[in-house]
């Protein structure tokens, strides 16, 4: 089958390309489909014009033009590319912005695609905290709705997200559940890292003598960044380096929390490119990120954990959305009641104070995401059926996302 995927914007600085639509391209090139991946790389013209081959899997960056015009052509152009691909099938990823003016195109001209949804964009979810206009939020929820309902089939990243799109009246039998799962870069990487010495990262980063507890975030209102600050707060008895990857409106507030609070070593290393990202990942003993419980968090199919667990690091979390299908509480990692300090805190203290403890979490988690959340799995079949049910004419299991 030939397939071309649509996705709206680069392959980094967001993870949707590289973390969801790549794997999944190179597990149906494995499967013996031929794939494409069209970028629209408005928000990083670094990758404007580039194109490669990787894994088999052939990546076009299609060039943008400067200004104003270069982004109304985007749809313009990302119709072309359909056009000169000639595929049997799309998978269009994200049901908003240019990808989703791609997925209306096609839905018009009753050409076969597939959906992908890892989020809950519109009002309720990332419209609450997206820095966009009224007028373009509106038209972000209507695209979204629209898509959802009328798409021929759809694969969705978190249970929720399926349960939202029965909701818009969507058919069971056209709804795939497609989880995420570790990269085979990752895998590979993670397995170089896991044979070195972390004290060398650790030295690198200026993190011996003390256990490590990572946050990675985005630091605005909606991950609740104090949460974690006040829960670190309560549970660090002993000392430990606190270390915080990534930038955002909210991380001068959390500069002067800690400033305020010398005897907590804490260590700022603001937004990292991937590579290095992984080295302090594996430089860390514990991974934390309390999920609050809104309808993000409940829809999101966490990346971080799975890169936390893939690299085998005692995570602490909390009991959000996809999590407990990820974290089995006690095994392959720590879950906190969501908005409950005291027992993330707790959590954090078990971990600080406890090597062996980290090093069975670590373990375990490592092996549960190598195990049960392969894209070779249940993801890549539930996938390769909603093509099929669209471009083959056979019989399909019934749901088979649903139930998985």
């Amino acid at each position: 089958m030939k397939v071309t995927y649509i996705c709206g914007f680069a392959w980094e600085p967001k993870g949707t390309v590289r973390a969801r639509a790549f794997p999944l391209a190179e597990e149906m090139v494995r499967r013996g489909h031929e794939v494409t991946l069209i970028i629209a790389p408005y928000d990083n013209r670094a990758y404007s014009g580039v194109e490669f081959v990787r894994n088999g899997v052939r990546v076009v960056n299609f060039e943008i033009k400067p200004g104003i015009a270069g982004l109304v052509r985007i749809p313009y152009e990302l119709v072309q590319k359909i056009r000169e691909m000639k595929p049997d099938l799309v998978h269009v990823f994200k049901p908003k912005g240019f990808a989703g003016l791609a997925a209306t195109w096609l839905l018009l001209r009753n050409r076969p695609f597939v959906l992908d949804s890892d989020d809950w964009e519109g009002w309720g979810g990332w419209n609450e905290t997206d820095n966009h206009s009224w007028p373009v939020k509106q038209f972000i929820d209507l695209q979204e709705k629209q898509l959802i309902r009328r798409s021929p089939a759809i694969t969705v990243a978190s249970r929720l997200l399926a349960d939202r799109a029965l909701s818009l009246q969507k058919s069971a039998r056209q709804i795939f559940y497609v989880p995420n799962g570790p990269t085979s870069e990752q895998i590979a990487d993670s397995s170089k890292l896991l044979e070195e010495d972390c004290n060398f990262y650790k030295t690198k980063f200026g993190l011996r003598g003390a256990p490590v507890i990572l946050y990675a975030g985005h630091f605005n209102a909606l991950d609740d960044v104090m949460f974690f600050c006040r829960s670190v707060v309560r549970a660090i008895k002993k000392p430990a380096h606190v270390v915080f990857i990534g930038d955002g409106p909210e991380l001068p507030m959390v500069r002067s929390f800690f400033s305020a609070r010398p005897k907590i070593t804490a260590r700022f290393l603001g937004a990292l490119p991937s590579q290095q990202y992984a080295e302090v990942v594996a430089a860390a003993d514990i991974c934390a990120f309390p999920y609050p419980d809104t309808l993000v968090y409940r829809a999101k199919c966490s990346a971080r954990i799975i890169d936390y667990m893939v690299y085998g690091k005692a995570v602490v979390t909390t009991s959000v959305g996809q999590n407990p299908e990820y974290i089995v509480h006690e095994e392959s990692g720590l879950l906190a009641p969501s908005g409950d300090e005291a027992q993330f805190a707790k959590a954090l203290t078990r971990v600080t104070e406890d090597s062996e403890l980290r090093e069975r979490l670590g373990r375990n988690a490592r092996s549960r995401i190598l195990r049960k959340f392969l894209w070779s799995g249940s993801a890549g079949d539930n996938c390769e059926h909603a093509y099929r049910s669209l471009v083959v004419q056979e019989q399909i299991k019934p749901v088979t996302s649903l139930a998985s």
